[in-house]
């Protein structure tokens, strides 16, 4: 970690994933290329979400719950950073990193978005009772910032003791979604005369040419067949 005279701490960036923390105030932040890669998804996508929530009309907010919150706010964390580094408040990382891990489609790297919110859900537990119980990580510790072995250390404990409400949720999720049976093909309309008979299957009906016809083709044939009906029996009214 590096700490500068700017008032912020800021991790050693690895291909522009950098993270950084406030002094004033413990708002903290990451780049967008290290929220890409904590969603599993492209800087890209990341980069076209965020844009979509800063232009977002409050008042005719279409967003998903977990977004609509931030619409038409700037999601950017001002620092003092002379590298000029751009960071995304971590209200925001939460709630787009819930997107891409609840709501957003199945994508290749959706299990990364899953197993990190699965994390990041346990860990805030931790942390939300020590704001209940006014425990402070820095009181453990002789220096009064918490160090990066210690927080490792913290962060593994809740981990291994915090309750999982949000593991069941994504597991019943994970169920449903095995659950729901393969999409039904759609059978032919039509099979050729050459076609086993043991092979049509039931409800086809065979043609003058040896050809069969399905019950959805029949059923199509019929209702174009009573829409010409009717339409000639409206000319003859016409005409009497």
């Amino acid at each position: 970690m590096t700490d500068n005279t700017s008032g912020i701490l800021i991790s050693d960036a690895k291909d522009d994933q950098s993270y950084c923390t406030r002094f004033a105030d413990g708002v903290s932040g990451m780049t967008v290329t290290a929220l890409a890669k904590f969603c599993g998804t492209s800087k890209s996508a990341i980069t076209q979400l965020l844009n979509q929530i800063s232009d977002c009309d409050p008042f005719t907010n279409e967003l998903v719950e977990c977004l609509k919150s931030f619409a038409g706010n700037d999601w950017r964390l001002f620092t003092n950073d002379p590298s000029g580094k751009v960071f995304i408040i971590d209200e925001v990382c939460h709630a787009v990193l819930e997107y891409y891990a609840l709501e957003a489609r199945r994508y290749k790297g959706k299990q990364i978005a899953v197993n990190n919110y699965r994390m990041i859900a346990k860990a805030g537990l931790r942390v939300f009772i020590w704001s209940q119980t006014g425990y402070s990580p820095a009181h453990a510790t002789s220096g009064g910032i918490i160090s990066k072995e210690e927080l490792s250390a913290t962060i593994t404990a809740a981990l291994e003791r915090a309750l999982t409400p949000i593991n069941q949720r994504l597991e019943q999720i994970e169920q449903r979604l095995s659950a729901l049976p393969p999409a039904k093909p759609k059978r032919p309309w039509t099979l050729s005369a050459s076609t086993p008979p043991e092979e049509v299957p039931e409800g086809y009906q065979k043609l003058e040419d040896g050809s069969w016809l399905s019950p959805e083709a029949y059923q199509s044939i019929l209702r174009q067949s009573q829409r010409s009906l009717f339409w000639d029996l409206r000319r003859l009214r016409d005409f009497e």
